[in-house]
This record gives structure tokens, C-alpha cells and sequence, in this order.
């Protein structure tokens, strides 16, 4: 699947609807991104929450 983008000069870039729903991310979503091989990457972020004892302890982390 792909699709074309263009860059606003914010440096923000519209995702396609249908990557989204692929994804399962919508707006308020983390994701993470990097460069792989000269590509960038856009990876769904899982957010973990813990709690040790009275502590709650919230992490992102990446989907692959």
C-alpha cells in the first residue's frame, strides 16, 4: 500500500485515512519514527502502564 504526501512547511505531513485505519492510530496516537536504510519509518506506539506499588509508571513502546 502506498500513497503520496506532500510536507507542509511545518514539517507536517498528512497520513492517508486508510494507512491510519490499517494501523489502528487516530489522532492523540503516539507513534514512532526513524530512519531505516535511508527510509523513514512510521511505527504504532503500544503504551504500557504499570503499577508498583503506589507508583503508576506509563511507557511507550514501539509496535514491530
Amino acid at each position: 500500500m502506498g500513497s503520496l504526501s506532500c510536507l507542509t512547511p511545518n514539517g507536517q505531513v498528512t497520513i492517508p485515512r486508510q494507512i491510519l485505519k490499517t494501523l489502528g492510530i487516530g489522532a492523540g496516537n503516539q507513534v514512532y519514527i526513524n530512519i531505516e536504510k535511508g527510509r523513514l519509518v512510521l511505527r504504532k506506539v503500544e503504551v504500557v502502564t504499570e503499577k508498583e506499588n503506589s507508583n503508576t509508571r506509563v511507557e511507550a513502546v514501539p509496535f514491530f
